[in-house]
């Protein structure tokens, strides 16, 4: 794959960059395999974008302060949303909102615009800067697996899974599963917080309905993991009936392979 490299000197979330330049958290981590983390060292690090979004990511970034880049984000307007919701879905004041952007409290937004959402380091959900699906997920141990490599496949830091499962060190010897919530956006997890327990999925799933294949288009945020998990059933079976696709990008619709 063909890309730019933009040399940088500050840690960053990958889920920030994303954002700023408009594309997949799984392809900025295809074209980063050296990072065992959601986030760049402190050191030097040459950074693997997409080919040509160099220079609106470096645009972008400039607006958030170099020691808030593992925390603060940016977030796409949705139709319906307003300062006030944004504030509850990130858990940040509203005049904080309102002051990063140059904005009347009663300022009215408009769907599609970008904003800066300042984020207290370790205020919101699982204490790294990331939203989590109310949902639980029990995740099979597998041979070979540490909590390193569930860690990175799962997109959740490793401290949040120990704290999950109350564990008290690294070690998964003896764990047949653990119980974790899938990584989503913020716009998701609020919605999550009010949606009913059971999913339109879900029901058809219950009464039988699930016969033949599906389509589901990829929101920001999901990974082949967690759509297959939904679905009940594997990432194997979704890369088979989709060419072996290995990068997803919001607004891609993949088939879902009938149960």
């Amino acid at each position: 794959m063909k890309y730019d490299t933009v040399r940088i000197n500050y840690p960053v979330d990958l889920r920030l960059v994303a954002e700023c330049i408009d594309v997949s958290l799984s392809e900025l981590q295809e074209l980063n395999p050296s990072l065992l983390r959601m986030t760049t060292p402190k050191t030097h690090f040459d950074l693997h974008l997409p080919m040509g979004t160099a220079e609106k990511y470096q645009t972008t970034i400039a607006a958030i302060p170099a020691g808030m880049r593992l925390w603060w984000r940016y977030h796409t307007v949705a139709n319906g949303e307003t300062l006030m919701s944004l504030s509850r879905t990130y858990h940040t004041p509203l005049k904080t909102i309102a002051t990063a952007n140059q904005l009347d409290m009663k300022d009215t937004i408009e769907a599609g615009a970008k904003l800066v959402i300042p984020i207290a380091p370790g205020a919101h959900n699982g204490g790294d800067g990331q939203a989590y699906a109310r949902r639980l997920t029990i995740y099979r141990v597998r041979k070979n697996d540490t909590l390193e490599s569930v860690s990175n496949n799962l997109g959740i830091s490793s401290v949040t899974i120990r704290r999950w499962n109350r564990m008290r060190g690294d070690s998964l010897a003896g764990r047949r599963v653990l119980y974790v919530h899938l990584p989503v956006s913020p716009t998701v997890a609020a919605a999550d917080q009010h949606a009913p327990s059971k999913s339109r999925r879900h029901k058809e799933l219950a009464e039988g309905k699930a016969g033949s294949a599906m389509h589901h288009t990829v929101r920001r945020g999901e990974t082949l993991y967690s759509i297959a998990n939904n679905y009940k059933t594997s990432v194997k079976a979704i890369k088979q009936t989709n060419a072996n696709v290995a990068v997803l990008r919001p607004g891609m619709v993949l088939v879902i392979p009938a149960q």
